[in-house]
């Protein structure tokens, strides 16, 4: 994932995020999105307890992980091609 190494890299060297760079985060947020519906689902349809709350706190590091990757991209508003 982006981590803020990265993002701290990125700001010193005051250049945008390149088309690529952009497909690649944009990949990577569609995924986490993804996981975070079935790991609801899987929250939804449990009959353990356990389950249920490991299936919601997974869904919720994956919304986590999206907020990440979107304050990144707003950060790096401006790319490059």
């Amino acid at each position: 994932m982006f981590n803020q190494q990265q993002q701290q890299q990125s700001q010193q060297s005051g250049k945008g995020i390149s088309s690529k760079e952009l497909a690649y985060i944009t990949d990577c947020l569609k995924n986490e999105e993804l996981l975070a519906k079935m790991c609801l689902h899987g929250a939804a349809e449990s009959q353990s307890p356990a389950w249920k709350q490991t299936f919601a706190q997974m869904a919720q590091e994956r919304l986590q992980n999206s907020d990440q990757l979107l304050r990144a991209l707003q950060m790096n508003s401006s790319f490059t091609h």
